[in-house]
């Protein structure tokens, strides 16, 4: 089974305060019980981006030991860690993955092809737009764009890209499993 996060800013403090709706202290503890009850042997986990905030002490054993594959789909907030990221995933891509699921192209990426709140990234997301066009992808599955009591949470749709946002503030910090894709 194919499973999809984004932004789990493990250790990063300052994400308490900029999306203080939805994180509470300990959010780090109920996304990794909520992927050790949920993984299981033979399952990918695709985290799309922005993944650690810094290295803690225990955090990278509990992380390899969660079952299955891991993959990372680089965010923002992943460039700077570099080649540490490797000891966390089997696989690290920079921006990108076309992957495809019950005959269906999905690209997997940390940014939207549209992000409504902000003007950063903006050659980022026109990139997106480009690849989700080019490899035929039928569902882009990103991460990025935060919680917002404005209920503003992407455009992608203004792209006439379908899309599927797996922030964990949006899933209950659970993975969102293939299953539940609208494919």
């Amino acid at each position: 089974m194919f499973y999809f996060i984004s932004d789990t800013h493990f250790f990063h403090r300052n994400i308490l305060k900029l999306c203080p709706l939805k994180r509470r202290e300990g959010f780090e503890e109920l996304i990794l019980s909520n992927l050790e009850r949920v993984l299981r042997e033979g399952d990918t986990l695709f985290v799309l981006g922005d993944f650690l905030w810094r290295e803690v002490e225990g955090f990278k054993e509990r992380w390899r030991s969660l079952p299955g594959r891991k993959v990372l789909i680089c965010g923002n907030h992943d460039w700077p860690l570099g080649e540490k990221l490797s000891d966390y995933f089997d696989e690290i891509y920079d921006f990108s993955l076309a992957l495809e699921i019950k005959g269906k192209r999905l690209l997997l990426c940390h940014f939207p092809s549209k992000d409504l709140r902000t003007y950063r990234y903006c050659e980022l997301q026109a990139r997106i737009t480009r690849e989700f066009r080019s490899t035929g992808a039928s569902l882009l599955i990103h991460g990025h764009v935060h919680f917002n009591p404005y209920g503003v949470f992407c455009g992608c749709h203004l792209n006439r890209v379908k899309c599927v946002n797996v922030n964990v503030e949006f899933t209950n910090y659970l993975p969102v499993s293939q299953e539940e894709l609208p494919l």
